[in-house]
């Protein structure tokens, strides 16, 4: 049977305290930390600092996730020779939303990141991000660059079998796919649709099954519980022990 790893995203935090509480709780559980830019679509804490802070506050591994849309080239590699500096393993580029009254540098696309990345042979893993609800054609043609994992966006039961066209591709490659689980309990779920679609969001035991039957296409799957960490971390908890 092969081992499924577990991502969870990290929602921000205001407190250092908070931060090392919940890492704390994590690294018993989850196989990776991962630490998003601007979350749920607003401004908030720099990821490739956060992710830095992780490091320095709890010895587990870490994903960062850089917006292209904001950095220049320069300040791109800088970024990511700085999260090579830090320790963090994998980085993420996404191009990101424009944010309302900010400027846009868009130097770089996400594909031309992780080439550049290559190039530059820095000890750190470039990924991208893939959304189920593009076209086939469009999602294998990102497939096609030299991203060594791939975050899986918008899974639902209408993107059954695209996972199963990217799974084979992707085991073709010898890349790994993570597809992205936004868990939801009964507290949770109304301010998580309001916020992100009620596609978006899965109750626990929806999550779980959801899981479960695909598990076999993927090596592991990044959990997010948005507005309830001690929830994420008991569906964390039911998905080690019966996946």
């Amino acid at each position: 049977m092969t081992y499924l790893e577990l991502l969870y995203e990290l929602a921000p935090v205001k407190k250092r305290e908070e931060l090392r509480a919940r890492l704390n709780v994590l690294k018993e559980i989850v196989d990776w930390i991962d630490v998003p830019d601007s979350p749920m679509g607003s401004t908030s804490q720099f990821s490739p600092l956060v992710s830095c802070l992780v490091k320095s506050v709890e010895e587990v591994r870490v994903i960062a996730h850089i917006r292209t849309i904001d950095l220049s080239r320069v300040a791109l590699t800088s970024a990511t020779k700085s999260l090579e500096l830090c320790g963090v393993e994998r980085v993420v580029y996404v191009r990101g939303d424009v944010v309302q009254n900010s400027s846009v540098v868009r130097d770089l696309e996400p594909e031309n990141a992780v080439s550049l990345v290559k190039q530059l042979s820095l000890n750190i893993s470039p990924g991208l991000t893939i959304s189920l609800r593009k076209d086939l054609t469009e999602i294998l043609k990102r497939m096609g660059s030299s991203a060594d994992f791939y975050l899986i966006l918008n899974l639902s039961e209408k993107t059954f079998e695209k996972l199963e066209r990217v799974s084979r591709v992707a085991r073709s490659a010898n890349v790994k796919i993570y597809p992205y689980l936004i868990v939801a309990t009964e507290n949770s779920y109304g301010a998580l649709a309001n916020l992100l679609g009620r596609e978006r969001v899965l109750l626990a035991e929806k999550a779980l099954e959801v899981a479960l039957n695909n598990s076999h296409l993927v090596d592991g799957f990044l959990v997010s519980s948005p507005l309830d960490f001690r929830g994420g971390v008991n569906f964390l908890n039911s998905l080690r022990r019966t996946a």
